[in-house]
């Protein structure tokens, strides 16, 4: 990865501040105020404390000094709590924005660009990355605070002595350049990190979601566990060294201070016979000043992460609204049909480098309403691709879809998918019935009873009881909820694969019939060839290449 020009390593810098001023309305000016006040009283703090030591045995003034203590104390309290809550409330606000937005950014994508982006980059954003920067921003108050510190003690000793302050400023910057040679490796580090760490999370994923697949092929466990084992090492590799870093930028800051401390104690006094006067003064100062330099330098590390963090969102952001969002959010919905049909319509994948892969169609064909049709066909024939073709989620690339007279495009599209119903075979169930207006209590009752799930949970509301059931009673389950969206076409893929004989039976020779003598089209994958004489079409893919062997003899379905 080639280095940062200057002007990038100063915009990666600024990350953490274009996220928090593009999110929130940020007026800096009352910010500013308030942690110069803090700084300020700080100070104030300092002198005091050292005006009152060099008049310790006047006690008639320690009055006097005891309420600008005191006074100095309580402005501190008042700016620095007000400062940390409104930057707190102002960043987890910005947050909310960040997080709202990703959101609706992935609603409108299209699965094609979601399976582009991945989902853990997009998990990573929404979760990991938000909550670094909210935990960041206690301690940014700090730091910022404590740099306004070190300039308020540097010119209280500019009030002491003009070689002291001179002294503590190229001291001062000695400090920034030794940190500021560290940043480009740092940030480096950090952004090889948050690359592993995606990968990282990406083969959590492949265990946890396909577990099954890895409980049944030891060898395929054993290499994914290694993977996951290498790369953690790797993320491991690359925090500690990153943390070595600002160890080492820590300790070199802390030496500065030290070197400065000794410089005020043990030479100055050799360069200015005025100087004597104010020795401790200064000493006390430069001593006093390690406090805010460690917690500047300290914060470093959390102001780079949350930085990097920024970063990250931003970038994902960029990318997801560059992607085309050419499909209408709201159309008007569709209230009948009598047909579907797809003419000369194809899909080919491409390869990671834009290459030519797999190909399905041209396909031809035409589905009337109410009617059951089957798809068969091997694995990697094309059924799911056809299928999610003719469902209106990848997009065909030639040929086109039709309902009716009317042609689906972008302007209708959404409308057409909220024909169908669907279940598919990596279903995700949904505990509660999102986009369910009314829940048909009786129809619910009905399919409870008819799928025999009535004892094994309830719906309450619009929420199931509970999810925590077997892989078949799940599928039963999503069956309930695709019916109680009364869609007029169903949608299952492999629905029977997870049930017994007696509900695969059931499935086929009664709830199949029910659902057409109910004017509800259904379209199923299977590979069940017992009940084929169930389907009204039965369609055959073969390397992407679509066969009628059957259609009912007054009803065209394909050409």
């Amino acid at each position: 990865m080639a280095p940062f020009t200057r002007r990038q390593r100063v915009g990666n810098a600024l990350k953490f501040l274009e996220l928090l001023r593009r999110e929130v309305t940020f007026r800096p000016l009352p910010f500013i105020i308030l942690a110069a006040l803090s700084g300020f009283a700080n100070a104030a703090v300092l002198a005091t404390i050292n005006a009152a030591a060099q008049n310790v045995t006047a006690r008639q003034g320690n009055l006097r000094f005891i309420l600008l203590f005191g006074l100095a104390i309580a402005i501190f309290v008042v700016c620095q709590r007000r400062l940390m809550s409104e930057i707190c409330a102002k960043v987890e606000d910005a947050i909310h924005g960040v997080r709202v937005r990703l959101l609706d950014l992935a609603r409108r994508s299209e699965l094609l660009q979601i399976e582009e982006i991945g989902r853990s980059e997009i998990y990573a954003c929404l979760s990991r990355e938000t909550q670094t920067l909210a935990q960041a921003a206690p301690s940014m108050v700090i730091v910022v605070q404590s740099a306004i510190l070190v300039a308020c003690t540097l010119l209280y000793i500019a009030t002491l002595s003009g070689l002291a302050f001179a002294l503590a400023v190229v001291f001062t910057v000695l400090g920034g350049l030794i940190h500021r040679m560290q940043m480009s490796e740092i940030n480096r580090q950090l952004r090889d990190t948050y690359t592993r760490e995606t990968e990282l999370a990406d083969r959590l994923s492949d265990l946890l979601d396909g577990f099954k697949e890895v409980k049944m092929n030891t060898a395929r466990g054993l290499e994914l566990g290694e993977q996951g084992r290498a790369i953690s090492a790797e993320v491991a590799r690359l925090k500690t060294r990153t943390q070595i870093l600002y160890a080492r930028d820590f300790v070199m800051s802390q030496v500065t201070f030290f070197i400065l401390t000794g410089v005020m104690v043990f030479v100055v006094p050799n360069l200015s016979s005025a100087y004597l006067d104010v020795v401790v003064k200064t000493t006390t100062a430069s001593l006093f000043m390690i406090g805010p330099i460690s917690n500047v330098v300290g914060g470093i590390p959390i102001f780079s992460n949350a930085n990097a963090a920024a970063q990250h969102i931003l970038e994902l952001e960029a990318r997801m609204v560059a992607l085309e969002r050419s499909v209408t959010e709201s159309p008007p919905p569709f209230r009948h049909f009598e047909q579907i049909r797809a003419e000369g319509i194809t899909y080919r994948y491409r390869g990671p480098q834009g290459e030519a892969g797999f190909q399905i169609g041209p396909i031809d064909l035409t589905l009337r309403r109410g009617t059951i049709v089957f798809i068969t066909g091997g694995n990697g024939s094309g059924k799911t691709s056809m299928l999610l073709t003719l469902l209106g989620l990848y997009p065909p690339q030639s040929g086109r879809l039709m309902l009716d007279d009317v042609v689906i495009g972008p302007h209708n599209l959404n409308a057409y998918r909220n024909l169908f119903s669907a279940v598919f075979a990596d279903s995700h169930l949904f505990r509660e019935l999102y986009g369910v207006e009314t829940i048909d209590a009786a129809l619910a009752a009905d399919l409870f009873g008819l799928l025999e799930m009535s004892g094994k949970t309830e719906l309450k509301g619009k929420s199931f009881g509970t999810t925590k059931l077997s892989g078949g009673q799940r599928k039963r389950l999503a069956l309930i909820a695709a019916l109680l969206e009364k869609r007029p076409i169903c949608f299952f893929d492999e629905w029977a694969a997870d049930q017994d004989p007696y509900f695969r039976e059931k499935f086929y020779r009664v709830i199949l019939p029910r659902l057409k003598k109910d004017g509800i089209t259904v379209i199923a994958i299977t590979h069940d060839d017992k009940y084929f004489d169930v389907a009204d079409v039965h369609l055959h893919m073969d390397e992407g290449r679509m066969t009628i062997l059957r259609a009912p003899e007054d009803r065209a379905v394909g050409a």
